[in-house]
């Protein structure tokens, strides 16, 4: 199995979630330069054509462009927190969505980053396929957290 994995906004690419991801298959895990917004969209597509991965995981930040990425790739997700808000502020370069995939979303209820119930509103609204997983923290999310919804999702055996 390969895992994009896409961090966070004040995060980096090599922590214990990429250990986790790593014990089943390859993880490829650019480090991301979110302030220098738009982010290069067009670098994540090329990794993802020349790696082929079987899933992204992003959070916050990485969950807005892991987000869109398995729209137009139809690729499945795991998204912590993911900052689609972002989409009716930031406007990188990106495709509109195409395939769509299914996503697969951990939102902390207590999060005063990234409101939970825009994120629901949103993925309402642009009617794709989600599942929610619903945590009581706030925008941080634990690696017990992480592993636990990683592994309800079915995708990492």
């Amino acid at each position: 199995m390969t895992s994009l994995y896409l961090h966070g906004l004040n995060s980096t690419n090599i922590n214990d979630r990429t250990d986790w991801l790593s014990q089943f298959g390859r993880v490829i895990n650019p480090l991301m330069a979110y302030q220098n917004l738009p982010v290069d969209y067009g670098k994540l597509e090329k990794l993802i054509k020349k790696y082929h991965p079987d899933v992204i995981v992003g959070s916050s930040m990485g969950g807005y462009f892991g987000f869109h990425l398995g729209n137009y790739f139809g690729l499945p997700t795991v998204l912590f927190n993911p900052a689609l808000i972002m989409t009716t502020i930031i406007k990188p370069n990106l495709k509109p969505m195409a395939i769509c995939g299914f996503h697969h979303i951990s939102l902390g209820n207590n999060d005063k980053v990234i409101p939970p119930l825009t994120t629901k509103y949103l993925l309402n609204y642009w009617q794709v396929p989600h599942q929610i997983y619903p945590v009581d923290l706030g925008h941080e999310t634990p690696i017990e957290i992480f592993t636990s919804v990683c592994q309800k999702t079915g995708l990492f055996k």
